[in-house]
């Protein structure tokens, strides 16, 4: 295992709770920052270039507990808040690409400002689909208003402009924004739930997956919001990780998802199937389960971008919590063994505390540590 080492290094000003990688030129970085004494939770958006010059800074009345890119027009982010709600923004560069500011779109009212959301995702496959978990552990999808025109930042944000707002008080402030229908699955983890991801391939296309931190993994189905399987036998310790196949990432196991748990460890599970569905039931077993201690708590996934796959191998960059990130290879010839996951690299400079954000891009990957304040740079 190699240690890695960063080049670059900053100091961020508040606690960096997540990240992106937006087209090589900038890194966007949520934060979380607790007041102590009062408990408020504020936060904000801060833009970094390729060196982790800080550019510019757009404060949140709600920490930010996730942050995302649309896979359909990644100039829409979302950013998911400690105070219910989610915010969609427009990014815009200027020609050159040298300078990035986002414009909000709307402030979304999804749960009561006391329930903070814990991870927040867009569809793969349905544009306007995103799908939003929460401390109270509960998991739910909403649409985002396009009114059924061809997807893009810019409808998005026009439809909005037409939809009246209204004003809440938060944390002794007036916020302003828009309330929106969220549908929720029906059966909730027992304690927070921390991450959701959506199946891409058949026969998982309709098929959303939770972890909380009931130690439980559960298959949820999109169409009727019912539980389809869940087991929580499986993991020692929450689940915060999952990582489903796609037609970029294990296209050849449509059935098989890899998870990840405060328990420290990384799982294979590959799903009984009972003709074209997943197999139903509660704690029903895995056909297949792998797994390998990586030293700390599994927090998040980051699979190698499609241009840097010279072959047929697959790859995630891998959130550690305590334990620094490391670069997990797998390998298909040991797939019943736990050297299924071989570490390659391991980056633990600047990351003694919590690394809970961490993107790759196409000519490097960007981590954060939330203790540490810190924001590094480095090579794959």
């Amino acid at each position: 295992m190699e240690i890695t080492q960063v080049t670059n290094q900053v100091n961020t000003e508040l606690p960096p709770c997540c990240l992106r990688i937006f087209r090589d030129k900038f890194v966007l970085v949520g934060t979380y920052e607790l007041d102590k004494p009062t408990g408020n939770r504020t936060g904000s958006i801060d833009v970094y270039d390729t060196n982790l010059k800080r550019l510019h800074i757009f404060p949140t009345y709600g920490a930010i507990l996730d942050l995302k890119l649309s896979p359909f027009d990644d100039t829409l982010l979302a950013t998911a808040h400690s105070t219910g709600n989610v915010m969609l923004w427009k990014i815009v560069t200027d020609d050159g690409n040298n300078d990035l500011t986002i414009e909000l779109i709307s402030n979304l009212f999804a749960f009561e400002n006391d329930t903070l959301i814990t991870s927040l995702h867009f569809s793969p496959l349905d544009p306007k689909l995103v799908c939003v978990t929460t401390t109270t552990g509960e998991c739910a999808t909403f649409d985002m208003e396009t009114n059924e025109q061809t997807f893009n930042v810019n409808i998005v944000k026009d439809i909005y402009s037409k939809i009246d707002t209204k004003t809440v008080s938060v944390q002794g402030m007036e916020e302003s924004g828009r309330d929106i229908l969220v549908e929720t699955f029906t059966e909730l983890h027992g304690l927070e739930c921390w991450t959701a991801e959506f199946g891409q391939l058949s026969p998982l296309q309709d098929v959303l997956f939770t972890g909380g931190d009931d130690s439980t993994i559960m298959a949820h189905d999109l169409r009727s919001k019912e539980n389809i399987w869940s087991n929580g036998r499986i993991h020692e310790a929450g689940v915060v990780g999952i990582k489903c196949s796609s037609k970029t990432f294990r296209h050849s196991r449509p059935t098989s998802i890899i998870t990840g748990s405060y328990d420290d460890h990384i799982r294979n599970l590959d799903l009984r199937m009972l003709g074209d569905s997943i197999y139903p039931g509660r704690n029903t077993p895995v056909s297949q389960l792998t797994s390998k201690n990586l030293g700390g708590g599994v927090w998040r996934f980051s699979e190698t971008p499609t241009s840097l796959k010279t072959d047929s191998v697959d790859r995630l960059m891998v959130c550690c919590m305590y334990d620094g990130a490391k670069i997990v290879t797998l390998d298909e010839s040991n797939k019943d063994s736990e050297e299924y996951f071989n570490v390659d690299k391991f980056l633990i400079k600047g990351h003694k505390s919590m690394c809970y954000g961490g993107d790759w891009g196409n000519d490097f990957i960007a981590t954060c540590s939330f203790y540490d304040k810190s924001l590094q740079k480095w090579s794959p």
